[in-house]
């Protein structure tokens, strides 16, 4: 399962595909936005499979008919890989188009561009949700499922295992990798630091970098959480021998970012950046002098009593039974899990690097939405309806919804097995927010 692009509210992920699928995916996206002929010319040029007896013309009209049947659906987009190649799926909120992009295994180029019916949908309920799940667990799936529903709870169930290998089952207590959640704890950093009057979010990054670049003088700690910034998602190099383990510096991450070419003018558009939210935690260290982590552990995780979380290549006083293991494709340690990944690098500081458990992020939540630590004009981040999935590429998948004031979901998966976690997903969107 691959998820590149969002395709929910606040859908965060980190674990990075490879170059050439970016690339195929971007250029397919900038053709679809494209409003010329020229432009599907230079897309065939560029990014397909260089075919000297294909009819050009006839193929131009097929771009045509696809970039046209594609108009308008920029509310959801995500990317499936499939056997067949990736499946690129665009929706509106009310219409979805799933169109799959072939590539050949030699060039890594793109050989053909068609559209692809949607999967079955599937169905749950609360009648048969532990149905579901046993299937799911017979399939291979492994993890924890939460449902509340207007405040009552109606399951909270750890299914498969935690490591297979060592027969340790998932329980509710298992701590998972985590994905890209620790954005939300990045976010409420920012807010009770202008809480304090110890920054104010409309303050531009020059306030608090040295050289930056004029291009990007004007972005303003808003930019930076709204996606508005202009900054590419990631700023990893090819010199990094993994695109989130990789030991990379703050001052590192900052020059970096700093030197990127930005996707557009700050404030003039909206895409997500991973590398956004680490230049906010590199801010709330400035500003804190503390590190990122001793200021998130004092202000929320310690008030909130949340004991099972923490950053990757720390152990702190678990074992390895405590921990379930990504199931891949990536795998890095022995077994596969976050105290074996070594220190949190700044490749995914503020954005991901970290683990935790349910209750933990239950604990969190609650802290973050009672007034008690953020008042109410800090909190609305947390406070209305959202729909997160954070994932990473060495095996865990964490889905969460959240409906005012007392509905939630929580799934976290370190096996998918044969499930396919969009259906499943989007099947837990209508339980908690069947339409009307």
């Amino acid at each position: 399962m691959l998820v590149l692009t969002t395709c929910m509210v606040h859908l965060n992920v980190y674990g990075q595909p490879p170059q050439y699928v970016k690339n195929a995916i971007q250029s397919v996206e900038k053709m679809l936005d494209s409003k010329d002929d020229d432009a599907l010319v230079k897309f065939i040029e560029q990014s397909m499979v260089k075919d000297d007896n294909r009819d050009k013309t006839k193929l131009v009209d097929s771009l045509k008919v696809i970039r046209s049947e594609m108009k308008g659906l920029r509310d959801g987009i995500s990317v499936e890989a499939e056997p067949e190649g990736l499946r690129l799926i665009m929706s509106n909120g009310k219409n979805e188009k799933h169109l799959m992009i072939v590539l050949d295994d030699n060039t890594k180029l793109i050989s053909r561009l068609y559209f692809v019916a949607p999967p079955e949908s599937l169905t749950i309920t609360i009648d048969n949700l532990s149905e579901i799940f046993d299937q799911f667990e017979k399939d291979g799936a492994a993890g924890l499922i939460y449902v509340k529903i207007k405040g009552e709870t109606s399951i909270k169930r750890a299914f498969g295992y935690a490591n297979k290998e060592l027969g340790i089952r998932n329980d509710t207590n298992t701590i998972f990798g985590t994905g890209s959640r620790p954005i939300d704890y990045t976010v409420a950093a920012i807010y009770l630091l202008d809480q304090n009057g110890l920054l104010n979010t409309e303050d531009t990054i020059s306030k608090y970098f040295k050289d930056v670049p004029k291009d990007k003088s004007t972005i303003t700690i808003q930019h930076l959480l709204s996606g508005q910034s202009g900054l590419p998602d990631f700023f990893d190099t090819e010199s990094d021998w993994d695109p989130d383990l990789a030991w990379v510096d703050r001052e590192t991450a900052i020059k970096r970012m700093l030197s990127q070419e930005l996707l557009f003018e700050p404030g003039t558009d909206r895409k997500h950046s991973h590398g956004a939210f680490g230049m906010l935690a590199a801010i709330i260290e400035l500003v804190s002098r503390q590190t990122y982590y001793e200021f998130i552990s004092k202000n929320f995780f310690e008030p909130a009593g949340m004991k099972r979380t923490g950053e990757y290549g720390e152990a702190k006083e678990f074992s390895i039974q405590d921990f379930a293991a990504g199931n891949g494709p990536k795998f890095v340690g022995i077994p596969n899990i976050p105290p074996n990944w070594g220190p949190t690098s700044w490749l995914v500081k503020g954005s991901g690097g970290m683990y935790s458990t349910l209750d933990d992020l239950l604990k969190f939540y609650n802290l973050v939405r009672s007034n008690k630590v953020l008042d109410a004009q800090h909190n609305q981040w947390f406070t209305k309806s959202t729909f997160n999935l954070d994932g990473s590429d060495r095996g865990f998948e964490l889905f969460s919804a959240y409906l005012p004031p007392n509905s939630e979901i929580y799934l976290f998966l370190n096996n998918s097995g044969k499930i396919e976690l969009r259906q499943v997903i989007q099947a837990l969107e209508r339980l908690i927010e069947p339409k009307k």
